[in-house]
């Protein structure tokens, strides 16, 4: 990698770590007049009216860079049990390279994903996470041969409300499975946006 294509990928680093986009929040209505029964009814948690209501749909854009270069692309389909907990699954694709040894080793990781995410409180949250990807082998004598890899992600997350739909969100993880062959380099931090759309 040439040394303009490394200051372009910095430049995308500093400016955008993750950004993930949720579609199918709740967006409350404030210009209209309530009477007291459903001011009442607003107070109590609202429940889900049908399945698609618990529908989310997502992504995200992540980087880091340093001797390992990790530029990640991950869409996401989540459901959510209840107004703390949900769940969801996705699809991973990363463009990895690393220098090693005065040489510069580049291949691209794919595979999939799920997670669990809890609020514990109204804007704070726990996450664990499985990611099972598809990476090089550089351990192996075959030129390219490639090896599935397993990594657990357990972390907690803030989120800081900008608008109705909109949220600011900061995450940080540890990845506790891993290998030498992992792209993950702990911790793993996060920092983009919630917006519903």
């Amino acid at each position: 990698m040439n040394i303009s294509k490394k200051i372009f990928y910095q430049l995308i680093a500093s400016t955008i770590l993750s950004v993930n986009v949720l579609i199918g929040q709740d967006t409350p209505n404030h210009n209209i007049p309530l009477n007291n029964s459903q001011q009442s009814a607003i107070t109590q948690p609202k429940q889900f009216e049908n399945f698609k209501d618990r529908l989310f749909l997502g992504g995200n854009v992540g980087a880091s860079f340093g001797s390992i270069t990790f530029i990640n692309l991950s869409p996401i389909v989540g459901i959510k049990i209840n107004k703390e907990f949900s769940v969801g699954t996705g699809f991973i694709y990363n463009y990895y390279s690393q220098s090693f040894a005065g040489r510069n080793y580049v291949s691209t990781i794919y595979g999939g994903n799920a997670f669990a995410r809890y609020f514990v409180f109204e804007n704070l949250f726990g996450q664990v996470g499985w990611d099972r990807l598809s990476v090089i082998d550089y351990r192996s004598s075959i030129i390219n041969s490639r090896i599935w890899v397993d990594n657990i992600l357990l972390g907690v997350g803030y989120r800081q409300l900008f608008s109705d739909n909109g949220a600011l969100v900061a995450m940080i993880f540890y990845n506790v499975n891993q290998t030498p062959l992992s792209p993950y380099q702990n911790p793993i931090i996060q920092i983009g946006f919630n917006i519903g759309l």
